[in-house]
């Protein structure tokens, strides 16, 4: 069953439960073979309960362990996903091999298929072409970009660099606006890119009539503009109006380093969905209890996706609040959360890079 032609969010929450525990206890097997640091981790929990039969009960990862030890549980070729230092001068890397890949990029397909359509749009991309054209390292930005590389018929790279500063490539975005004409587009941007490019497009009294089915989409750099009392709706004003399109066609999703693949874009009522593949718990700060409806917590994200290494459970430091365990008005199965941002005195993290290993 694993990615098979299931709906992404079809499964009532105790079937995708019962197929989630199942692949998860195999990987706890795998991984604590493969990796003796994760083994010793979980040692005693396995001695007390070998199998377990709910999600919430399999041990997790802290992230910041993925800073302080080389965590790998196969003996091939592999690559390293690591995000960019923090305030400690330390980044994550997170193991992937050429399986875990093929499982990421599909299960990137599957989720965006089920928001967006099989249908492939030009993309317009508020970055830098260069962005994406690293042999050595690739970062977070090209990860989201290259996401949508089923659904863009064609790519349109509209910002240069000025200095130490990204700026609107203006005759790159009108020429790529003449050669796309009426038909609906895909855009993606960094978050704090993509609102820096739209209030130097306001400025300069930019103004195009886009098709009313396209969408803009974009990921990270949040922390900023809460900075700049920037909240969600005042981001998303500020991106359509230059477009002439309804607010509700700027859309979020939040993703991370630690498992790369699964994405969490917001539904028509503003909420985050996750496949059958993957799961969502919030822990109360305090305790580490699993939060309840209507509780912010920490985001601990569940993938039964990484083969190469024990990101299959991670607690996160990002904050997030249960809105439902089931039944969203958009239709969508599971649970539904929304992300709230990092949790006080976490480091505040950059973008992530990929090397080779």
């Amino acid at each position: 069953m694993f990615l098979d032609q299931t709906a992404p969010y079809a499964l009532p929450p105790r079937e995708k439960s019962d197929y989630l525990v199942g692949q998860l206890n195999e990987l706890v097997e795998h991984h604590s073979r493969g990796c003796p640091e994760y083994g010793r981790l979980v040692a005693e929990w396995r001695s007390r309960q070998p199998h377990a039969s709910r999600v919430e009960e399999f041990p997790w990862v802290p992230v910041s362990l993925f800073k302080e030890h080389r965590l790998v549980s196969i003996a091939g070729d592999v690559m390293s996903v690591k995000s960019s230092a923090t305030t400690t001068g330390q980044s994550s890397q997170v193991f992937t091999d050429k399986a875990t890949r093929k499982r990421q990029t599909l299960s990137a397909t599957r989720i965006w298929n089920d928001y967006l359509g099989s249908e492939r749009r030009p993309c317009l991309v508020f970055d830098l072409e260069s962005t994406v054209r690293g042999t050595a390292s690739l970062g977070a930005r090209a990860a989201a970009i290259l996401s949508l590389g089923h659904h863009a018929s064609d790519w349109h790279f509209v910002m240069r660099q000025e200095g130490d500063q990204l700026r609107v490539d203006v005759p790159a975005l009108e020429a790529a606006l003449r050669a796309i004409g009426d038909r609906p587009i895909l855009c993606y941007g960094f978050t704090w890119i993509l609102y820096l490019a739209h209030r130097e497009l306001a400025d300069l009294g930019f103004q195009w009539k886009l098709h009313p089915e396209s969408l803009f989409l974009h990921s990270g750099g949040w922390k900023r503009l809460i900075d700049l009392a920037v909240d969600k709706p005042r981001f998303n004003q500020a991106v359509a109006g230059v477009w002439a399109l309804d607010p509700s066609r700027v859309i979020d999703f939040y993703g991370t380093v630690e498992q790369v693949g699964l994405l969490y874009p917001d539904c028509p009522a503003g909420n985050k969905h996750v496949p059958y593949w993957a799961d969502v718990l919030l822990r109360r700060p305090d305790t580490l209890a699993v939060a309840r409806e209507g509780e912010t917590g920490l985001i601990e994200l569940v993938s039964a996706l990484p083969l190469a290494a024990p990101n299959h459970v991670v607690l996160t430091e990002d904050l997030g609040e249960l809105v439902c365990e089931d039944g969203c008005p958009c239709g969508r199965r599971g649970r539904a959360f929304v992300f709230r941002g990092r949790a006080p005195k976490s480091e505040v993290r950059g973008c992530s890079d990929v090397a080779r290993n």
